[in-house]
């Protein structure tokens, strides 16, 4: 399935409220008749909160090649928080070799999400590591996969699903690091089916200028 993209040539303000960026868990906080409280982690990978604005942008809603435009044309294909857009962080959106993982996600594997071969599994979702903390990334443009720093070919020794799990043709062995490389973007979806505070604030020699506050959307996992 294709999904809008949102334009890289969107500059997302640093100036004034920031880039936000947090991960996102889902955890159930149950206490007991005795008082004693356990958590159990729903999600044990996040997904990913994102808040930005716009500050002081050229354009207009018909100037096709502006700013404004390509923002809006995004937001308005999604119609708002109705359906999902692909989006590039402007700061991280890269994997290496040293820095990416995988996750067993084989049917009756007998260590599921473990992160090595183990001679009987063929299918691994792609993930990168934060530290030692697995991130698990779906969009991604695979430009390099190694088996024990043999590189492997696609179509060939493997295949690609859309949502990043690599299917490969022979099992890696027990034991066997699996590692890739490649560039990823988030399939995300706005949190609010309108926009607030977008506003027309200035005009210059150029045109209008335009600011929005707050654009918040949340990536997801299909």
């Amino acid at each position: 399935m294709s999904y809008p993209v949102m334009s890289t040539s969107v500059p997302w303000s640093l100036v004034k409220n920031g880039f936000h960026k947090t991960p996102h868990f889902n955890n159930m906080d149950q206490t007991t008749a005795t008082g004693r409280r356990s958590v159990a982690a729903l999600m044990p990978y996040p997904t990913w909160d994102f808040e930005v604005d716009l500050n002081y942008v050229l354009g207009g809603e018909t100037v096709s090649t502006s700013v404004l435009a390509a923002f809006l044309e995004c937001y308005m294909l999604c119609c708002g928080g109705g359906n999902f857009f692909l989006f590039t962080d402007p700061n991280d959106s890269a994997v290496a070799l040293t820095g990416s993982c995988v996750l067993n996600v084989t049917p009756g594997a007998a260590a599921p999400m473990g992160q090595t071969g183990d001679g009987t599994s063929t299918q691994f979702q792609l993930a990168r590591k934060i530290k030692t903390a697995p991130d698990i990334l779906q969009n991604v443009t695979v430009t390099q996969v190694q088996v024990n720093g043999v590189n492997k070919t696609l179509g060939t020794d493997y295949a690609l699903s859309s949502t990043g799990v690599i299917t490969f043709t022979a099992a890696p062995a027990n034991g066997a690091a699996i590692t890739w490389a490649g560039t990823f973007q988030y399939l995300c979806k706005f949190k609010d089916d309108t926009l607030q505070d977008l506003a027309r604030v200035s005009k210059n020699n150029s045109g209008f200028l335009w600011s929005c506050s707050s654009i918040a959307f949340e990536s997801v996992f299909v």
